[in-house]
This record gives C-alpha cells, structure tokens and sequence, in this order.
C-alpha cells in the first residue's frame, strides 16, 4: 500500500503536541487511529519515526528530518482546502488566514484579550480555527499549543520566550460591601475585612503569592482557583478582592480599595512555538495579539 500523505500530518502534529492523545484532539481522530496510522508510516519507510515515552513521545532522528516535507504536505492540504471553499466564503481573498492555531494562556486573560483578538480574527477569515487552552504559566515542556501565555518571567530553557507585558493586581470591592464594612483607610485596615484570592495551598506560581504585599495577614476569607469566582464574590459583596485589574476595571459595579497604597504588579510571558512546528497562521495571529495587548495598557496598567 502506498504511503498517504495524510500520515505525514498527524506526524507533524505529534511533534507539535508531544503525544499521540492531543494530537489525535487536534485532527478528530482517536489514540487508536493516530497509533495505527503512525505504525503503517512507519512500515513504509521501514523505520520508526516516533519514540513512545511514559511522558508522551518525540521524534526519532528520521522522523525530525521528515517535518520539512510534512510541512509542505500540510500546506498544499490547507490551500486546496482554502481554494475549494473560497467560492462559498464571501469574505474568502488570497491573504485570508485559515487553518488551526492553539494558544494557551490563563483563564482570565483568555477569556478578557485573548478571546476578543481571536473572535475578531476569525471573523475577518472564516476559514481560521482558533482553540484556547488553559494554563496558569508558561511549561518548559510543548503543550501542542502555536502561542504560549502564562504568568512569570520566561522559562529557562524556552528559546524565543519574552515577555509580553506587565499587569497590575488592586483591590476591589463592591458598593454593598463597603457601604456594610466600611471602606479600609490605610493599608493596616484591611486586615478587618475578609479578603477573596487564589486558594493559597493551590497556588502553582510563585509571582501570585503576594498577600504581603496587601496588608492581608490572614488567608482570604473565600478563595477560589478561578478568577471569574473570585470576580463574582467580589461583585455580591463576600469581602474585598484582589484581581487583575483588566478584569476588574470595566466593572461598573466594582470601586476600587487603596488604589495608589496597594499595588501589586506581575507579568505575562510568552511564547512562540519554533517554526517547524508552528502552524502557518500562527504569526500573524501571534502579532495581533501584541497589538491588542498594547491597546488594553489602560487595563492592564491602570493609573490613578
């Protein structure tokens, strides 16, 4: 049986993703028909291209020197996909973006900047596939993700990793709250008043475990691992919150505590996955979400 091109796509993708699982979620196809098309390659060429690992799999030195000519596969595949389509896509031109790109990123800032880039993306070039997976930083380790976001200085080790920009934490508190409590005058007071953050024994990164800098000795009051619970409970009055301010800001129903006092500022690193392995959209996806990042500085480094 001759080789089918296609084998040469879901290698790439392997390479992208570290295993045969997410690659599989990438192509809508399952583990078992990932490994069956990658034994039949494999019987081809009369080498394996593939080492499996309990930590996922790499590339053998053969299946490295393959990745040009799967990029090119993937290509042709893309455009006579593009081409075929453009007729029933109006908005189709030559310079339409298509294909898959994956960013990874954490859930606030996915759902706040990168959701809104992406969905503009997508609607300019309807033949784009946009994901977005959450993660909290940067993994020194392929996530099968184009773009990487995450909280921190870059990984060592992540060549082409940089940071993307700074952002400020502050707190916030609704009308209720204050009006019941009282709003804190200095940086002493808020140790009377319940905080809402991170559940601390849960905090995977570093640059969060911040509380010192508040005011706050105790832990918080109602603690949560996602930002959009915090969020919430900050909104019907459970205490004060500590939250990025880019999510925090464009609440009307929020105040905010100790502006010019409290001030916490972190960062967002990223990166872009290596160009063999990057999927063709990728840059240019990745470019617009740097401009959109400089267009929301208001939010993410808000002044008094």
């Amino acid at each position: 049986m001759p080789m089918k091109t296609d084998d040469l796509i879901i290698l790439l993708e392997i390479a992208r993703c570290g295993s045969f699982l997410k690659a599989g979620a990438v192509l809508g196809l399952d583990n078992s028909t990932v490994s069956r098309r990658i034994a039949a390659l494999e019987r081809d060429l009369k080498a394996p291209v593939v080492d499996r690992g309990a930590q996922g799999c790499t590339l053998t030195p053969l299946g490295e020197r393959l990745l040009k000519s799967c990029e090119q596969v993937e290509a042709a595949v893309d455009e006579v996909r593009r081409l075929s389509g453009q007729s029933a896509v109006s908005r189709a031109t030559s310079g339409e973006l298509s294909g898959l790109v994956r960013v990874a990123t954490t859930e606030a800032f996915g759902t706040y900047i990168i959701a809104e880039v992406l969905a503009r993306l997508h609607h300019d070039n309807p033949a784009l596939q946009v994901e977005i997976v959450t993660q909290t930083r940067l993994s020194p380790y392929s996530v099968g993700a184009d773009i990487e976001i995450g909280v921190g200085e870059p990984v060592r080790g992540r060549p082409g990793a940089f940071t993307l920009t700074d952002y400020r934490l502050g707190l916030y508190a609704s009308e209720r709250y204050l009006e019941e409590r009282g709003t804190p005058a200095s940086a002493a007071d808020v140790a009377d008043h319940s905080l809402i953050y991170y559940v601390e024994g849960l905090l995977r990164v570093a640059d969060l475990d911040v509380l010192g800098q508040t005011g706050f000795a105790h832990p918080p009051s109602f603690a949560s691992t996602s930002p959009h619970a915090q969020l919430h409970a900050t909104r019907h009055g459970a205490g004060i919150g500590l939250l990025p301010s880019f999510i925090a800001e464009p609440d009307a129903s929020l105040r905010r505590v100790l502006f010019d006092e409290v001030s916490v500022i972190a960062q967002f690193s990223a990166f872009l996955a290596p160009g063999r392995l990057r999927r063709p959209a990728a840059t240019q996806v990745a470019a617009a979400i740097v401009e959109e990042v400089k267009s929301r500085q208001h939010l993410l480094l808000p002044t008094s």
